[in-house]
């Protein structure tokens, strides 16, 4: 059950920001993309750590 709450979380995450990006580049389309490459700046960075943080079995 955790891991389905883990891809329901990601994919919740993934709605999230995609309208997001959506909302503002009704506003102004150059912000959208800031916006985007912000979060997607934010999303490595966070990915990065997780990655690090995972202990690697047998070495």
């Amino acid at each position: 059950m955790s891991r389905l709450l883990q891809i329901l979380s990601w994919l919740a995450g993934l709605l999230g920001f995609g309208l997001l990006v959506a909302g503002v580049a009704q506003l102004n389309v150059p912000a959208a993309f800031i916006v985007a490459g912000v979060g997607l700046l934010a999303w490595s960075l966070l990915a990065d750590r997780a990655a690090a943080a995972i202990k690697t079995k047998g070495g």
